[in-house]
């Protein structure tokens, strides 16, 4: 009883408990415009929200070098609604539903080298509707584990397919976790490269700030971050080819997900990998800053210092002896 008279206080009770539950019923397009009224609404009764949400859209169109418009904060207050609502709106739906719901491309060249029996290394970020991006591709019934803390406030349904046995693989075994055991964290990569060998696809998410093993430092929107680098290392282990996967919100409660493969020039090092991947995510971010939530309103993000320059940049690339000598110290342990 007490943990619920706890619940009642915060915001995440109203939202999460009493009003994204009953999404799922409704029309998309009636649901997608109450959570971004919800987002809006936000801002008056939040103080300083406005002038917090105008001044991240400003920093992102000077950067950018874009004509924001005096209407950015409101976008991005409706965009940060429908981004904490992750992808509560796809449940209840029939897979036929909720599938239809989502615009694809480059999903092809995907199921190409799934074919091949290469396995696929799929890199997320949290941009967008990133929560309903990873609902799609469990939903779609691919050989898929994700290689991600597990996320919180998700849909039933996405919580179900998480949990759900499995003879081999069983996706229970691939989340991470911060304080994950060296020996734990060994094992999940022993068995991320084995699902690669054995054709399935692996989902982790690129954008990943981090204080520990491998790690890279790259230039995202004008800020340095040790990023976690586990994707680009298993990449370069495994041959296994690389997609970059992106999913946006559209209007009247659609997505779109899309699928960009690695350019197959880029040099096989991690620190290559990663200022790749960041620069795909530079010019997503681009199109729509509104989108980008997580890169301009999380402490993780935005406390880092500005860089000297103001666009992408090479990352750190250490001596030769230095890297093999981390290199051989490395562990996983995300």
């Amino acid at each position: 009883m007490k943990s619920i008279a706890r619940r009642m206080f915060t915001w995440k009770f109203y939202f999460y408990e009493l009003l994204l539950p009953g999404l799922g019923a409704m029309p998309p397009a009636r649901a997608d415009a109450i959570v971004r009224s919800a987002g809006w609404a936000s801002t008056y009764l939040r103080p300083g929200r406005r002038a917090r949400l105008k001044a991240a859209m400003d920093r992102v169109d000077t950067l950018l070098k874009r004509d924001g418009g005096k209407s950015g904060w409101r976008a991005l207050a409706e965009s940060a609604a429908r981004f904490t609502a992750r992808d509560y709106p796809l449940d209840g739906a029939t897979d036929a539903e909720a599938l239809a719901r989502f615009d694809v491309a480059g999903f092809d060249a995907v199921q190409e080298a799934l074919a091949k029996g290469r396995g696929a290394i799929l890199v997320g970020s949290h941009l967008g509707a990133h929560v309903a991006g990873m609902h799609w591709l469990f939903r779609r019934g691919l050989p898929i584990r994700a290689l991600v803390q597990r996320p919180k406030h998700v849909s039933r349904e996405l919580d179900r397919r998480f949990d759900a046995a499995s003879a081999t693989y069983p996706q229970a075994e691939f989340f991470l976790k911060r304080d994950l055991a060296p020996a734990a964290a060994v094992e999940r990569m022993m068995q991320a490269r084995a699902a690669l060998r054995d054709g399935h696809a692996l989902y982790l998410n690129g954008d990943i700030v981090w204080d520990g093993s491998n790690t890279r430092t790259c230039r995202l929107l004008g800020r340095e971050h040790e990023f976690l680098a586990v994707w680009a290392e298993l990449a370069c282990l495994t041959r296994a080819p690389v997609f970059f996967a992106f999913c946006r919100h559209l209007d009247a409660g659609r997505f779109a997900i899309e699928f960009r493969p690695l350019d197959p020039a880029t040099p096989s090092r991690p620190e290559r990998l990663l200022a790749a991947y960041l620069a795909e995510v530079e010019s997503q971010v681009a199109v729509d800053p509104s989108e980008a939530v997580a890169y301009l309103t999380w402490p993780c993000y935005t406390d880092a210092p500005e860089a000297a320059v103001a666009h992408a940049s090479p990352p750190r690339v250490e001596p030769p002896a230095a890297a093999r000598t981390r290199r051989a110290k490395d562990a996983v342990t995300a």
